[in-house]
């Protein structure tokens, strides 16, 4: 073969010439139906922007993946963590205020699931159940706090941080008023 004979049958030429036919765009009228409409660009913008917002918004990134990327710790102690807290929160707020503060935090069953189970005469809070009164059960919730964090394996020095987190992810979802309620839950610490 010479390097002028056409290496494909005339009928593979044919096959060729139909497909990239069929495979050509279909052209405008004129270049106004290239150029879109300007509603139709601030609509798009619009859609765009809105998917953004919904992207960093506190539903796509939850509290518990929040605390994991922030502090460094895993799904575990995240969950333990956070759910030693909220159990501090359930047992000083009451009833109707827990259930408000329930609502901003979908999983708080499984936060509180999660929270460690520590036995009742060891750690600093085993310690500060003895003492009894009120002294005592002030500050044997924030002790079963540190005594959950230590069982978990996450640093004391975490506890404040988790607390902030949690508290900007409350104030993200729906103000202060969330937000205020936890902070009055773990008062204790």
């Amino acid at each position: 073969m010479n390097m002028f004979t056409h290496p494909f049958s005339p009928k593979a030429t044919i096959v060729a010439g139909i497909l990239l036919s069929l495979s050509l765009p279909i052209h405008a009228a004129s270049l106004n139906d290239l150029i879109p409409k300007a509603d139709t660009v601030i609509s798009n913008t619009d859609s765009l922007n809105s998917i953004t917002k919904m992207a960093n918004s506190p539903e796509a990134h939850s509290l518990i993946n929040n605390v994991m990327s922030q502090l460094n710790l895993n799904e575990a102690q995240a969950q333990g963590g956070l759910g030693s807290l909220m159990t501090l929160a359930k047992s000083q707020l009451g009833s109707q205020d827990f259930a408000s503060l329930s609502k901003q935090i979908t999983n708080m069953d499984t936060l509180l699931a999660a929270a460690p189970t520590l036995a009742k005469s060891s750690g600093m809070s085993g310690l500060l159940s003895q003492v009894g009164g009120d002294l005592g059960s002030s500050l044997k919730g924030g002790a079963m706090v540190y005594d959950s964090f230590e069982k978990l394996g996450i640093p004391k020095d975490l506890i404040v941080p988790m607390v902030d987190i949690a508290k900007t992810y409350l104030q993200s979802q729906e103000g202060g008023a969330t937000a205020d309620l936890l902070m009055k839950g773990l008062n204790a610490l």
